[in-house]
């Protein structure tokens, strides 16, 4: 295989997103050229996005760079999983990100540091700058702690099935690492040694929710899982291929739901998930929000679907 030399691969999944990707690998290009970091985009696009997705990667000169058409029904899980099998041996360092994100200068390698200073260290992020959110209250926060929807603590996977934002960052945030439970997809590496042992969930297909939580809580049962603050990038959150409302309601109350079951499936963990799902009810009928009522039609398709068992992710 070509590039049998490289030490890292940077990972990109997309499907029906060049426009998106370029800029991604823009970003890429204006910071880190490097001869010993592969660029492998994993690629499930429509035949016409393909050929200008292949095109891209081909005129990617920073780095080596492989454009690996994928087949099989879209899914980003599979997708990862499939780039994996494919990498070079040597490839010691595997960095995850999305197709609709901005690098900043020197992210990879502050993430490959650490992942080579600290062998106690599995899996590193870097922070996550998004669009601007509307913050919550005090009294909101303190309603959504009663519910089992947030925490005080970034980084923390709840018997309820949340995780608090682990890779947020913060204007005050120091430049040590923070320790954490779990990692995003969109920005985060992991040891290929961990990866043979820990993969992306094959189960989870097209929008494979909750797949970057799944791996990321698995990998934190064996190896420490860190966030390095001065490794930054921007996701952008491309509107293309992503659920409406009613959508998204219904998929995060399933995938929830296959998320308590699979790494905590006792009673306790039961209650917490339907406790959160009350809160979740009343917060959507509180809300102003103009996606509110597609939003709760979405929670309780779903909560019928749980209840049913109505889903392939619930009959495994």
């Amino acid at each position: 295989m070509p590039f049998s030399s490289v030490s890292e691969a940077i990972v990109v999944c997309t499907r029906n997103r060049s426009a998106e990707l370029q800029r991604t690998l823009e970003s890429i290009e204006a910071c880190c050229p490097s001869a010993d970091r592969l660029l492998a985009v994993v690629d499930a696009s429509d035949a016409e996005e393909r050929t200008r997705t292949r095109s891209l990667v081909e005129r990617f000169a920073p780095c080596p760079s492989v454009h690996w058409p994928y087949t099989g029904a879209p899914s980003s899980a599979r997708q990862r999983n499939a780039a994996l099998d494919r990498l070079p041996r040597s490839v010691e360092v595997v960095h995850f990100i999305d197709d609709d994100v901005t690098v900043h200068p020197g992210y990879f390698e502050a993430l490959a540091n650490v992942l080579r200073a600290e062998p106690a260290v599995g899996g590193v992020g870097g922070c996550i700058r998004e669009p601007e959110r509307t913050s919550s209250s005090p009294h909101r926060m303190r309603l959504r702690r009663l519910f089992g929807l947030a925490h005080p603590e970034p980084g923390r996977v709840l018997r309820s099935g949340v995780a608090t934002a682990a890779q947020s960052p913060s204007p005050d945030a120091a430049s040590s690492v923070r320790e954490t439970e779990w990692l995003s997809s969109c920005a985060s590496s992991y040891r290929r040694a961990l990866l043979d042992r820990h993969r992306f969930d094959s189960a989870l297909t097209g929008y494979a929710m909750l797949e970057d939580l799944d791996l990321s809580y698995r990998i934190h049962q064996d190896a420490r899982l860190v966030v390095v603050p001065t490794a930054r990038l921007t996701h952008r959150r491309s509107a293309r291929n992503r659920f409406d409302a009613e959508r998204y309601g219904h998929a995060l109350t399933v995938h929830r739901r296959w998320f308590v079951e699979k790494h905590f499936g006792d009673a306790r963990a039961r209650r917490a998930y339907w406790w959160s799902q009350v809160g979740r009810l009343l917060a959507l009928l509180a809300s102003s929000n103009p996606n509110r009522t597609a939003a709760l039609r979405g929670l309780l398709r779903g909560l019928r679907t749980v209840l049913r068992r109505d889903h392939p992710l619930l009959r495994l």
